[in-house]
């Protein structure tokens, strides 16, 4: 997925050098993004801690002792398998598994804005893949992508699936879309962009190719039925995930988004920051229209909106702020409304300061 010049006689060290220079400021917004959360991490809470906090504890139990269903009660069969086997090779190393976490978390969210900056630059064009770049690394909610939590390694996934399979490298995308699906729930819906590309591409497949696009279509779906296959040899139970999100109060009906809604004054009442998920809703179907007036392909906007809408239909808003940091389409609709030098300024500034005030009320709340 690196970007080399087009120039043939650059050998490979000169390829990545400048390659590397090129993306520099990407580097720089990165660096500055993630000291700003750490340094108000380590203000509101005397230390970092802050950031292997909340369902963090769930991933390191699942790394360290396995699932274990424990029915009618908060059970860890409802966090889904890669994260954790990711810590659990970090621990491996001699980390202990808070800071195997956090670190993983940081070194992922590069990785997620190359792959996410590629994307969009091939769907979108230079400036607002930029934009949206700078954006993405500087989020109000992105200090998540410092907590020990999967977000940077899902975004990371999805980007890479969908500008491998714009570039015909169906065996990455395969690989990308399939971890993208064992992370998170939401990892499936990548099949959507991939189908399309594979359908658009299709008259300069050859038969294997068209075989290898096929199966890389596929293969989100395939790392979703992956994970209750093997809850269901390891607990016996194919349907421990649902079970677990029963019991976290996530229950997917058909009326759960009318519940969800119709349930906002008692859910005020017993957890004032679920005011926070609610406006972050309503915001990113916002930018969601923003990303549509930028151009951005229907099936990424399908992406987009699932990741946003699809939890309400468990009646709840809760962690929808979270849950839609994995959406491309969100940050590319904050890049159309930058699209002027001083909308692209205030955006920058505000997002810094939000970002600091989101990454101080970390150890106040729990989700």
């Amino acid at each position: 997925m690196i970007d080399v010049p087009a120039v043939e006689h650059l050998d490979p060290f000169s390829a990545a050098y400048a390659w590397v220079h090129r993306h520099l400021w990407m580097v720089g917004w990165w660096l500055g993004g993630r000291a700003v959360v750490f340094a108000a991490a380590a203000a509101s809470s005397r230390s970092v801690g802050a950031l292997h906090t909340w369902d963090a504890r769930w991933y390191r139990i699942v790394a360290s002792n396995g699932y274990l269903l424990v029915p009618g009660q908060q059970s860890d069969p409802a966090f889904f398998p890669l994260y954790p086997v990711l810590l659990r090779v970090v621990h491996a190393i001699g980390i202990g598994y808070a800071a195997a976490g956090v670190a993983s978390a940081n070194v992922a969210f590069p990785v997620a804005l190359v792959a996410f900056h590629a994307l969009t630059r091939e769907l979108l064009g230079d400036a607002i893949a930029r934009r949206a770049t700078v954006y993405l690394a500087i989020f109000p909610l992105g200090y998540v992508f410092s907590m020990a939590y999967p977000e940077s390694l899902v975004l990371a996934a999805i980007a890479l699936a969908g500008v491998s399979a714009l570039r015909g490298r169906w065996g990455l995308a395969a690989a990308a879309a399939a971890g993208a699906a064992l992370a998170r729930p939401e990892g499936v819906l990548v099949t959507l962009p991939l189908l399309v590309a594979a359908w658009q591409g299709r008259s300069r497949l050859t038969p294997v190719r068209s075989g290898v696009a096929l199966g890389s279509v596929l293969a989100a779906a395939g790392g979703f039925a992956a994970y209750p296959l093997y809850l269901d040899r390891v607990l016996h139970d194919p349907t421990a995930w649902s079970r677990a999100e029963r019991a976290w109060g996530r229950r997917f009906t058909p009326f759960g988004a009318v519940r969800a809604v119709q349930h906002l004054p008692q859910s005020f009442a017993g957890d004032h920051w679920v005011a926070r998920d609610v406006a972050a809703t309503v915001c990113y179907l916002l930018l969601l229209a923003a990303a549509a007036r930028a151009g951005a392909p229907r099936a990424w906007l399908a992406v987009g909106a699932a990741i946003v809408v699809l939890p309400l239909f468990s009646g709840s808003f809760t962690s929808i702020g979270r849950f839609g940091l994995i959406a491309p389409p969100i940050f590319w609709g904050l890049a159309w409304l930058g699209r002027n030098r001083m909308a692209d300024y205030g955006l920058r500034v505000a997002s810094i300061a939000l970002l600091v005030a989101a990454t101080a009320t970390v150890p106040l709340a729990f989700p």
